[in-house]
């Protein structure tokens, strides 16, 4: 077990998914609001809710993964960091299995990406990946779980935003703030941010992109913060 940086928080990595840019810019992503509970889906070894439990101490922390490796591994995780909460052996596309509906401000998801392709060959990464876990299933788990007005963040690829967008909709979660993200300025987006509003009310916020790099290949002022390194 290890700092993530000096003074920050203990993890230890998922040894299925290593510590991942799309993580830890979710868990900034979703951490600008104020919110007493959250589950995070498919929470591998618990990053995102380690990070956020960072930002919002207060906050209790549910997850859930299919793997009870991961679980092993988020709950020693959670025990580390004194995050109050369950972690859960669960499936996704089984969500009323995840408990009552309607409790939690706060759902995050960095689902499976590519959902619809091949089936890795390590049984490890396979399991990860959920076998075909669609933007219909993962809004659906959000939408139940979420009390009206809750918030859903998530992270993806670009090239499938008119399925999420669909998904959301069809699940009652209203888009609510998109941002795209890039490897320099003059780069096409390799993620997008997402959070949608249970019950809200039409109407999307582009934000600025977020660029990872600058043009020599070091890290921008916005990546640095994010993840707590020194000032040059």
């Amino acid at each position: 077990m290890k700092q993530l940086w000096p003074d920050g928080p203990l993890y230890t990595d998922d040894p299925a998914f290593r510590i991942t840019t799309d993580s830890v810019l979710l868990a900034a992503f979703a951490g600008g609001d104020i919110f007493a509970r959250c589950m995070d889906l498919g929470c591998g070894g618990g990053l995102v809710s380690v990070l956020l439990h960072h930002a919002c101490p207060d906050a209790s922390f549910d997850a859930a993964d299919i793997r009870a490796d991961a679980v092993t591994r988020c709950r020693e995780n959670f025990r580390a960091n004194r995050i109050r909460g369950e972690v859960m052996t669960a499936d996704v596309r089984e969500h009323r299995a995840l408990g009552t509906g309607g409790q939690y401000d706060l759902v995050v998801c960095n689902p499976p990406y590519y959902y619809n392709g091949p089936k890795s060959p390590d049984p490890a990464r396979a399991a990860a990946r959920g076998g075909s876990l669609s933007p219909a299933q993962f809004c659906g788990a959000a939408a139940y779980l979420l009390r009206r007005g809750g918030q859903f963040c998530l992270v993806h690829k670009p090239e499938f935003l008119t399925d999420i967008f669909a998904a959301m909709r069809l699940a009652d979660i209203e888009p609510k703030k998109l941002r795209l993200v890039c490897h320099k300025a003059d780069s096409a987006p390799s993620l997008v941010l997402l959070s949608g509003r249970r019950g809200g009310k039409p109407g999307l916020t582009a934000l600025p992109s977020c660029i990872l790099c600058k043009e020599d290949g070091t890290p921008t002022d916005e990546i640095r913060r994010i993840y707590h390194m020194r000032s040059q």
